[in-house]
């Protein structure tokens, strides 16, 4: 099972360090986002309540886990516990002040919603039946957890240009869809070794793309090399300006899969040269086969279950038991006693799935009727997974803040339908079904056979929802095929009566042998356009306002609530932050003629601004305007002009005459006109040009001192991650190559994350000392960064 690296561990005091500043008002809750998101904590659409993303690497989740993330849907959320397309597992409704429960509470069961957002190496998903899966090649759970334990404890996994996918599958079916993440693993053995065929640059979207081939094949010892190779390029390369266009796979896509290669060769070599990556071996613990057989039962309900629940496991005598979730919301009473059922099922393992189902594994045919009693006191409704009946849903409107449409509440209908009209039906077992709030993709319905995203148009100038069909996805490696856009809109009140007569037409169509690629290929986009057509109209508002009110409101459809997405936020958002809220004081000082305490803050956020991404992390005004001096003007990367920030920021009083008010405002806001110029100039990897004054005007008689080494000491005692990377990597630049530095560091995160990213910049460590309260480490300088 997985292990929570000490790193993550470790790093739980800055959060609540962090939280403890929001809370006391320090930090304004615009700049905690930088802060909750990467701890994959979410903002709920009206931003009073927040979300908490367990990741559950490869889906594999014990019953302790489970019994642990409903203690805390419970206690701190909505009583409710949600199985997302990534396998990880969500509590809803959490107060903000609560969210630092649950990380400390999860992290005694191995639990951490860690990199569940933001810039961040996701949850690395897997097969759900690795292990027991007659088609697979080997095992690629083991593979899938080790690479999440290694990744999680590097803190360049936190500030990526973007989110960053990983993905094992055991074979050419695909189960873990490989070739819509960032990096896709398929199991291959070569010559009687373990190892991967590599994928890069797929991805699921605005604008999804699949994978192209990276390594035809790696062995299993350079995976670790092989994956942080990719992430390097992508960290390196990766452009962290452009929110809608900063995905791995349009950085391929821009520069082409031939420069992409050359990049990870050399990113390959210098790891390989600098660094020895040893991945947790972990070993398959397999299931013993047993004897015995399903037992013959009259009746009908069990039967379907025998049907459509179970599937054969490797290990004879053993079967899957797949639970159908409807719409992976599941009441955290409930799977307490789903977790309870290993106390009569002995071997019993849990695994949830890319479908929001949970797995039940290693169930002894012969147990298989107890087991379906049992459930049939626990679930309502659990039967039919991985069918028609089995739709796929995101959040939607219900939580998110980008959701248009409330795709749970239509869900729920359409799945009415289903039960009602397709039970038995030659469509029931052919078809999937898969349904997005908005054209983001995370009920994954570029994949769906038939799927919808929410979007709105007008009618009579008031807001109507619709959906967007999309047809024929699927996944497999030599099959993988993204959803067709039929480019047909039909409004979400008429999504049922369109369902239920495409389906109906198709069923009338197909029979058990159909193949329903081929059929879906073929004649089904015509087929759904003349349906579509019946569908179209919207009465006016005045004949049925039915139309303009989304499934599961009672009040008319509009986009309040909906805000900004957090799932990207990070350093870039802090520093938005920070001069938006520069701006508004500047204003309010302009309103309020020219308020001392309001042109001092506009003075104060501007130069915290950029700080964060030099490695710097003010307390408070003074350490901001002390820290914009040394970061930005004595470093060539800003105005000389503002050498003297701190003492104008001293010198402003309530005493002040008005003209010196007044020019004091002209030179805040001249000065926050400046860092948004810098912050224009800065690179996609966060770096400044040095600053030249403009031509035209005259020369400011500045001397400006190189920022000199002053001892070969670099004390970050007291620094916590990633600044202290980030300030030795900064004392680096100002020093030649072949020049050693000692850098002073802490026990615990910092002597464990800074050594490694430093050498994975090139850097040589020539020894590591420890002396009683920290550590000495030996750095040479090999190349420039």
């Amino acid at each position: 099972m997985f292990k929570l690296p000490n790193e993550v561990k470790e790093s739980i005091k800055n959060y609540r360090s962090s939280l403890e500043d929001l809370l006391s008002g320090k930090i304004s809750p615009a700049r905690f986002t930088g802060v909750r998101v990467p701890w994959g904590l979410y903002s709920h659409r009206g931003g009073k309540v927040f979300m908490s993303r367990i990741r559950i690497p490869a889906g594999q989740v014990s019953a302790e886990q489970l019994k642990a993330i409903a203690h805390c849907a419970r206690a701190y959320g909505n009583g409710i516990t949600h199985i997302t397309t990534r396998q990880d597992i969500q509590i809803h409704e959490v107060k903000i002040e609560d969210t630092i429960k649950v990380i400390e509470y999860l992290k005694d069961f191995e639990l951490s919603p860690r990199g569940g957002g933001s810039n961040t190496v996701r949850n690395i998903t897997g097969c759900v039946f690795s292990g027991i899966c007659p088609d697979e090649v080997f095992d690629t759970a083991g593979y899938a957890i080790a690479l999440t334990e290694y990744l999680l404890a590097q803190d360049s996994s936190f500030n990526l240009p973007r989110k960053f996918k990983v993905a094992f599958s055991g074979c050419a079916k695909d189960c873990a869809a490989i070739l819509v993440n960032d990096v896709g693993l398929l199991a291959k053995i070569k010559d009687g070794q373990k190892g991967f065929q590599v994928f890069v640059g797929g991805g699921m979207g605005a604008e999804s793309l699949t994978g192209h081939l990276l390594e035809e094949f790696i062995s299993e010892a350079e995976l670790g090399y092989c994956v942080s190779a990719v992430k390097n390029v992508y960290s390196k390369q990766g452009d962290r300006r452009n929110k809608h266009h900063n995905r791995l796979r349009f950085l391929i896509k821009d520069n082409g899969m031939d420069v992409f290669k050359k990049w990870y060769q050399e990113e390959l070599r210098l790891l390989k040269e600098a660094e020895y990556i040893n991945l947790r071996n972990i070993e398959p613990v397999f299931p013993q086969p047993c004897s015995g057989d399903i037992p013959t039962v009259e009746d009908k309900e069990f039967k379907e279950f025998i049907k459509y629940n179970l599937i054969e496991q490797k290990q004879s005598g053993l079967v899957i038991v797949e639970l159908r979730i409807p719409r992976g919301d599941l009441p955290a009473d409930r799977l307490e006693k789903i977790a309870a059922l290993e106390n009569y099922f002995p071997g019993l393992e849990y695994r949830a799935s890319q479908n929001q189902n949970l797995c039940l594994c290693n169930i002894r045919k012969a147990d298989t009727h107890k087991l379906f009693l049992r459930l049939k006191d626990i679930l309502e409704d659990f039967i039919y997974p991985d069918s028609l009946q089995d739709v796929v849903c995101c959040k939607g409107a219900l939580t998110c803040n980008l959701g248009l449409c409330n795709s749970p509440a239509l869900t729920e209908e359409l799945e009415k339908l289903i039960k009602d009209n397709f039970i038995a039906k030659s469509v029931l077992k052919k078809i999937n079904i898969k349904i997005n709030g908005c054209p983001n993709a995370c009920g994954q319905h570029p994949l769906g056979l038939i799927s919808l995203h929410g979007m709105v148009r007008r009618v009579g100038g008031h807001p109507v929802p619709f959906y967007k069909l999309l047809l024929g996805g699927r996944k497999g490696i030599t099959q993988t095929r993204l959803a067709k856009d039929t480019k047909l809109m039909i409004p979400a009140k008429n999504i049922l009566l369109f369902f239920k007569d495409f389906l109906d037409k198709i069923n009338s169509q197909i029979d058990e042998n159909t193949d329903i690629y081929s059929y879906f290929d073929g004649q089904a986009e015509v087929l759904a356009g003349e349906i579509a057509q019946r569908y179209a109209y919207v009465p006016a508002y005045s004949e049925n306002k039915d139309y303009y009110i989304d499934w599961g409101r009672k009040e008319e459809f509009s986009l309040e609530g909906m805000g900004p997405g957090e799932c990207g936020s990070g350093v870039m958002d802090m520093i938005d932050t920070d001069l938006s809220d520069a701006k508004i004081h500047l204003e309010s000082a302009r309103k309020d003629n020219y308020s001392v305490q309001e042109i001092k803050k506009t003075l104060f956020f501007s130069a915290r601004a950029l700080l964060v991404v030099r490695g710097a992390d003010p307390r408070d005004e003074i350490g901001a305007l002390n820290d914009f001096g040394e970061k930005f003007v004595r470093a060539g990367l800003a105005d000389p002009k503002f050498s003297q920030l701190k003492e104008v920021y001293v010198s402003l009083s309530e005493g002040s005459s008005p003209k010196e008010k007044e020019e004091k405002f002209l030179y805040a806001q001249e000065y926050m006109e400046h860092i948004k110029e810098v912050y224009k100039n800065m690179d996609p990897q966060f770096n400044f040009p040095k600053y030249a004054a403009p031509v035209s005007q005259p020369e400011v008689k500045v001397k400006v001192e190189p920022l000199e080494i002053k001892s070969p000491v670099l004390d970050l005692k007291g620094v916590r991650c990633p600044m202290n990377y980030v300030q030795a990597k900064l004392y680096l630049e100002n020093i030649k190559v072949g020049d050693t530095v000692e850098i002073c560091l802490d026990e615990g995160e910092p002597i464990q994350n800074v050594p490694v990213s430093l050498k994975n910049d090139g850097q040589e460590i020539l020894g590591i000392t420890r002396t009683e309260n920290y550590y000495k480490v030996l750095v040479k300088k090999l190349v420039d960064s």
